[in-house]
């Protein structure tokens, strides 16, 4: 439950390929323009090299896809002052997508007709096909257009994740080390104990409690605790962890480099033996106690860190890549003035915010279920 991401659309999105990419580079692709939903209709709102274009009916179809396979992603994409970006990654993607190896081309085919079927599952779901069908009549997205955009996400991440391996085949020990000291702690090895009160469930992404009522509790778990309370009992009473709740909330010896942002940030600073204020995530509230916490010089790395590290460098190289191969596309946007926002997703509310440099979509199919590292 410490995982960074998680694609709250029930079953759709977990088909998708886990890639951790810089959302600055993550968007839809196919092979040619006339083979995008709507690429035909409405007015052109960007051009690039050879002739290329991108309508407005294109993007918006686009845009309305992303709304529901991944929220937090289409949550910048909403934001007229981005819109500009997001429409030059897309073109990005749809240039580059069509270069993936045939084995690769089979696989997003076998993905897509999983994801197909999902979809079509859902619209025939009572509790959820409503709200789909609403959805999707309000922006003309059909099951087929959504499936193409499917197979264009898809596409370009696979060919993202090759650039990836490409270069972290090529990682030397020096650019390790170099990575490395941007930020030792992230190598720190803890023990610590949490109670978890959700405020969302992430297997389905309905809300379990406000706000408020998720801090109430928390709050009272840690009077609890405080007035020496038993974490083995009030774990398995209170924790909505099913990765740690029947263990007194232990996760022992983890480098906390694999938890989220907030929670990581607690773990390395927190004051040892001391239950710390409730620290709040995409989750919830964490009562947490860190129990030890030791650094990890760079010659002591396991074979994971330092693969971590690798996939680091190798991300940063893939993402100038292609930066680089954008500016070459010349691509010139012309937008229209700033409309209101679009509607909201038919996702359940409650998708946790995303910084715009984070990973986005990230672990469509990474199980939130790891609950430690």
């Amino acid at each position: 439950m410490l995982h960074h991401k998680r694609m709250p659309y029930r079953r759709l999105a977990t088909i998708l390929l886990t890639a951790a990419m810089p959302v600055a580079l993550l968007s839809g692709c196919g092979n040619k323009d006339g083979d995008y939903p709507g690429s035909s209709k409405g007015d052109v709102i960007a051009t690039y090299k050879d002739g290329g274009t991108v309508t407005d009916k294109e993007y918006d179809k686009y845009a309305a896809f992303e709304m529901f396979i991944n929220p937090d992603k289409a949550m910048y994409m909403s934001i007229e002052q981005l819109k500009e970006n997001f429409v030059k990654q897309y073109v990005v993607s749809k240039v580059f997508a069509p270069q993936i190896s045939d084995a690769d081309k089979k696989t997003v085919d076998t993905n897509a007709e999983s994801f197909k079927t999902e979809l079509e599952t859902e619209l025939k779901n009572a509790e959820q096909s409503a709200q789909l069908k609403s959805y999707m009549d309000e922006h003309n997205l059909s099951v087929a257009e959504a499936v193409k955009f499917f197979k264009h996400d898809y596409a370009f991440q696979l060919y993202y994740m090759a650039k990836m391996n490409e270069y972290k085949a090529a990682v030397t020990n020096d650019e390790m080390k170099a990575e490395y000291d941007k930020n030792p702690a992230d190598f720190n090895v803890v023990s610590v104990r949490h109670i978890l009160v959700q405020t969302v469930d992430q297997s389905t992404n309905a809300s379990v409690r406000t706000d408020d009522e998720a801090l109430k509790r928390a709050q009272e778990v840690k009077a609890k605790l405080d007035a020496g309370g038993d974490w083995n009992a009030l774990a398995k009473e209170y924790s909505d962890d099913p990765g740690s709740k029947d263990n007194g909330g232990l996760y022992d010896k983890k480098t906390v480099s694999g938890y989220v942002a907030e929670f990581k940030d607690a773990a390395n600073t927190q004051e040892i033996g001391k239950i710390g204020e409730p620290v709040k995530t995409q989750y919830g509230y964490h009562v947490m106690k860190v129990e030890s916490r030791e650094a990890t010089a760079f010659d002591k790395l396991t074979d994971e860190d330092k693969d971590t590290l690798k996939t680091n460098v190798a991300g940063t190289k893939a993402g100038d890549f292609l930066t680089a191969e954008q500016e070459k596309l010349e691509i010139k946007v012309t937008l229209p003035a700033p409309s209101p926002s679009p509607s909201s997703s038919p996702s359940a509310s409650g998708s946790p915010s995303a910084s715009p440099s984070a990973s986005p979509s990230a672990s469509p199919s990474a199980s939130p279920s790891a609950s430690a590292k």
